[in-house]
C-alpha cells in the first residue's frame, strides 16, 4: 500500500514549464495573520491571489469546474498563504488525521510545492487537508522513478483549516527559518500551488501551472517564481533532550509467573545546528530508536534470502534521501544500534553534501550468494559514510559515494562509487551507478553455516575479497509509450556492509516496453498494457532466469485501479537445478470510492518453489493480502486486514506451508496533535500474538509523548480446537522528547 500512496502523491505534486509566471507578494511590517482557518478580508485584503487554473488529471490542463484562489503575504520572519476552496461543504471529503497520515491521500487537500534552489532535484511539499491535519515532504528528482519521497522531510509550520458555507479554507504560517533555501536576504523560489478534490467518485488534480505528462523529469516542471526581499537571516540551534523507559517480563516457563525486570531508564541527547542556510550538522547521543509504529511482520517462509523493512526512525529519515541507490550501496538499517553519531548535510545551488558517522553497538552482517543471502548480527563497529553530488546544470548531474565499516573484532568493508543522472532529451533520460567495494572478513562466529559462495567460504574467517556493481538505465516517456533499458551487474563478491545486497554473481538485462492512454471516461480513466523481459546469467556465463511479463492496468469506477500481470518463468536456475514453466497471475486491485472505505487487495495464484526444502521443488501458490480502511467518523478509523499465504504439492495435498498473518488496528484522533491507537498481530506461522495499545501527543515535529506496551503470546498447543494463548513477555513503554529552541 505505501507504494500505491506514493505513486499517488507523485502524480499529485509536480507542474509543467509551459511558461514562468513571476510573483511578487506585499511584505507586511507588522504582521497580524491569526491562523485559524478564516481567510478575513482585513488580514489578507493586500494579498497576490493566485488561481488555480489548470484541471492536469483526469483533464489534460483544461479549465477546471472547480474554483480554488490561494492568497500569498509573507513578514521578515514567515511566509503566509490562504486557500479557499470551493465546493458544496456535503462534498467535502476530510478526517481528523495525525501528523503525516499516509490517509490524506484519499482526502480533499491542497499543497504549497517550493524548489526553493532552483534546480529541479527537491520540491518541498506541504499539505493540508479541510481540518489542518498536515503532511510534509520531499519529492526527490531521483535516479529512478521509485524511492522519490521522503516522507520524513518535517517542516515546523502552523495551519488551520475550517469547512465554510461554500467550501473549505486553510491558512499556513511558515517560518523561513524551516526551510532550506540559500543563503541570503533575498530570494527567488520556483513555486506551484495545488489541490486535490474529487467529482463523482474521481480524483481530481488541479494546479496553478499546466503540467507535461511525457517528461521524464517531471519534478523539473515547477517554475513559476516567488519573489522575497530582505528577509530575515535566523540560525536555528535546536536541543532535543529525551528521556525514555520500559519495564520488560517474561516467563521463564509454560507454567511460571512473569518475572519483571527493573526499570530501565534511558537518557539522550540530539543537537541540531544550523552552520549557515544552507548546511546543518545534526548530533545524537545514546539516540533512543525504539519505534512507535510496530513493523508490519512481512511473510518470509519461502525467501532464500533477508527480507528489506523500511526505515522509521527519524534521525536516520533526515537528509538520506540522497543516499538511496538501486543498487542497494546504502540501507540505513544496518546501522542497528549506534551509541553517537553525527550527522552533516550541505546543500549549495550547484553542490550537495553528505556526511554521517556512528558507533553502532551490534553491527549487523549479510552476506549474498548467487541464490541465498546469510544474515548474522555482529559486535561493535564504526561507520562512515561520505556522499557528494555534483549539479552540471539542470538536466545533468554526478555523484560520488563513499561507505566505510571497520569492525571491533578486525576486518573491514570498504564501498567506493559514482552515479549520475542526464535528461538527454524532452524524453529521454539515462541513469547510471558504478560501485567498488574491498573488504577483509572479521574472525567471528557471527554466521553460522559452512556454504561456499563462488570459492569463498561464509564463514567468517578473515577472507580478504572485493568485488563491483554496475548499473543503468535508459528510459523515455511519451504521451502513448514508457519504455526503458536497464542492465544491473553484481559481481561473485560484491557486499555493502553500509547496505543491503542479497543477490551477486549475475548479470540482468530488462527490457520494458508499455502503451498508456487517457480516455477520460467515467468507466475507463486510465489504461496501459505492455510487456517486460529479463535474462539472467552468472559470471561463469551460466543462465540463471529467461523471464517474460505481461502487464495491463485501468483505472475505472469508484476510483479504482486495477492491474493484471502474467508472470512467465520460462527458466530458472536455482541452487544448481534448473526448473521451466513457472508462472502466475497476480491481480492488485487498489479502491478509494468513499471518504469512509478504501481497500488494497493482492491476489497471487500460479506455481512456485519452495526455496527452503531441502531439495525445492515445484508448488501450487496462493497468495493475497486483504488490506481494507474504514473511517467510522472523522476522528475513527479502524483496519482489519490478512496476509495469506500456501504453497502445495503438485501431486497431492499435503504442503509446503500453509499460514496466515492477521492484523487489526484502530485509532481514535481527538485532534490533529493527540491520538490513541491499539494494533494486534496473530501469526499462524510461529503462533504468535501480540498487541500495542499507544497513547501519543505530538505538537510539532521534535516534540512527542507516548505511552504504550507490548503483550506478546504464544500458543501452548497445535490443536485447532484446543489452542490456547498464553502470555509469555510483556513490556511497558514510554518517552518524552521536547524541542528546546535556542
Amino acid at each position: 500500500m505505501k507504494t500505491y500512496y506514493f505513486t499517488n502523491l507523485f502524480l499529485i505534486i509536480v507542474s509543467l514549464a509551459y511558461g514562468q509566471d513571476i510573483y511578487t507578494p506585499p511584505k507586511l511590517d507588522n504582521p497580524e495573520i491569526i491562523v485559524d482557518g478564516i481567510i478575513s478580508e482585513k488580514e489578507w485584503e493586500n494579498a497576490i491571489v493566485v488561481d488555480l487554473d489548470y484541471e492536469v488529471n483526469p483533464g489534460n490542463n483544461i479549465r477546471p469546474k472547480e474554483k480554488t484562489k490561494v492568497y500569498v503575504l509573507y513578514s521578515n520572519t514567515h511566509l503566509y498563504f490562504g486557500f479557499h476552496a470551493f465546493l458544496k461543504p456535503e462534498e467535502i471529503r476530510a478526517s481528523i488525521r495525525s501528523r503525516d497520515d499516509l490517509g490524506m491521500i484519499s482526502d480533499d487537500f491542497v499543497i504549497i510545492a517550493f524548489d526553493t534552489y532552483g534546480d529541479s532535484r527537491n520540491n518541498y511539499l506541504l499539505l493540508s487537508n479541510a481540518f489542518g491535519s498536515q503532511l510534509d515532504a520531499r519529492a526527490v528528482n531521483a535516479l529512478t522513478d521509485e524511492d522519490r519521497y521522503d516522507i520524513n522531510f518535517n517542516v515546523d509550520h502552523q495551519t488551520s483549516g475550517t469547512i465554510v458555507s461554500d467550501g473549505y479554507q486553510v491558512e499556513f504560517k511558515i517560518p523561513f527559518a524551516s526551510l532550506p533555501f540559500p543563503n541570503g536576504g533575498n530570494q527567488e523560489w520556483n513555486f506551484n500551488f495545488q489541490r486535490n478534490t474529487f467529482r463523482d467518485g474521481i480524483p481530481i488534480d488541479l494546479r496553478s501551472q499546466p503540467f507535461d505528462r511525457t517528461a521524464p523529469c517531471q519534478i523539473c516542471q515547477t517554475t513559476d517564481r516567488l519573489v522575497l526581499k530582505n528577509i530575515k537571516i535566523e540560525k536555528r540551534v535546536e536541543l532535543l533532550p529525551y528521556l525514555a523507559g520500559n519495564i520488560t517480563g517474561n516467563k521463564t516457563d509454560i507454567l511460571g509467573e512473569i518475572k519483571y525486570e527493573k526499570l530501565k531508564p534511558n537518557l539522550g541527547l540530539g543537537l541540531n545546528v544550523d552552520l549557515n542556510k544552507s548546511s546543518t550538522l545534526e548530533v545524537t547521543l545514546n539516540p533512543d530508536f525504539s519505534q512507535v509504529e510496530a513493523d508490519v511482520t512481512q511473510i518470509d517462509i519461502n525467501s532464500a534470502v533477508a527480507l528489506e523493512y523500511p526505515e522509521r526512525r527519524p534521525y536516520f529519515n533526515r537528509g538520506t534521501d540522497i543516499v538511496q541507490y538501486v543498487s542497494g550501496a546504502f540501507y540505513s538499517r544496518s546501522i542497528n544500534n549506534p551509541l553517537i553519531s553525527t550527522k552533516l548535510i550541505s546543500q549549495g545551488k550547484k553542490e550537495r553534501l553528505f556526511f554521517l558517522t556512528a558507533l553502532d553497538q551490534n553491527s549487523i552482517y549479510q552476506i549474498a550468494g548467487e541464490d541465498r543471502s546469510y544474515l548474522g548480527q555482529g559486535e561493535e563497529s564504526f561507520v562512515n559514510v561520505i556522499r557528494y553530488q555534483r549539479l552540471l546544470n539542470k538536466n545533468s548531474r554526478l555523484g560520488l559515494l563513499s561507505t566505510n565499516r571497520y569492525y571491533k573484532n578486525g576486518g573491514y568493508g570498504n564501498l567506493f562509487g559514482t552515479d549520475g543522472w542526464f535528461l538527454l532529451t524532452k524524453n529521454l533520460r539515462f541513469t547510471y551507478e558504478l560501485f567498488l567495494n574491498i573488504n577483509k572478513e572479521p574472525n567471528a562466529n557471527w554466521i553460522d553455516s559452512n556454504n561456499i559462495i563462488f570459492g569463498r567460504s561464509v564463514t567468517l574467517n578473515d577472507q580478504k575479497f572485493d568485488g563491483k556493481s554496475l548499473y543503468f538505465q535508459l528510459y523515455r516517456n511519451t504521451e502513448k509509450w514508457r519504455s526503458y533499458v536497464t542492465y544491473r551487474d553484481f559481481s561473485p563478491n560484491f557486499q555493502a556492509d553500509v547496505g543491503f545486497v542479497v543477490k551477486n554473481n549475475r548479470k540482468w538485462a530488462t527490457l520494458y516496453h508499455t502503451y498508456q492512454t487517457f480516455p477520460n471516461k467515467p468507466a475507463l480513466q486510465f489504461l496501459s498494457f505492455g510487456t517486460k523481459a529479463d535474462i539472467v546469467y552468472t559470471y561463469e556465463d551460466y543462465l540463471k532466469t529467461i523471464s517474460v511479463d505481461g502487464i495491463l492496468s485501468i483505472k475505472t469506477l469508484f476510483n479504482t485501479e486495477i492491474s493484471y500481470t502474467f508472470d512467465f518463468d520460462a527458466f530458472k536456475n536455482f541452487l544448481g537445478k534448473d526448473y521451466r514453466n513457472l508462472e502466475s497471475n497476480r491481480i492488485v486491485i487498489r479502491s478509494s470510492p468513499s471518504e469512509s472505505f478504501s481497500l488494497n487487495l493482492n491476489l497471487t495464484v500460479g506455481r512456485e518453489l519452495a526455496f527452503n526444502e531441502a531439495v525445492p521443488e515445484k508448488g501450487k501458490e496462493l497468495k493475497f493480502n486483504f488490506i481494507p480502511i474504514i473511517q467510522l467518523s472523522n476522528k475513527l478509523r479502524i483496519s482489519p486486514s490478512i496476509r495469506y499465504a500456501r504453497l502445495k504439492h503438485l501431486d497431492s495435498n499435503d504442503f509446503y506451508y500453509n499460514g496466515s498473518i492477521s492484523r487489526f488496528s484502530a485509532r481514535y484522533q481527538f485532534n490533529n496533535f493527540f491520538n490513541v491507537r491499539i494494533i494486534s498481530e496473530y501469526n499462524t506461522f510461529t503462533d504468535r500474538f501480540f498487541i500495542q495499545p499507544l497513547i501519543q501527543w505530538n505538537p510539532n515535529p521534535s516534540t512527542v509523548f507516548y505511552i504504550g506496551g507490548n503483550q506478546n503470546s504464544l500458543s501452548d498447543f497445535n490443536d485447532e480446537m484446543y489452542s490456547i494463548f498464553r502470555i509469555d513477555q510483556t513490556q511497558l513503554f514510554l518517552k518524552f522528547q521536547y524541542l528546546l529552541d535556542l
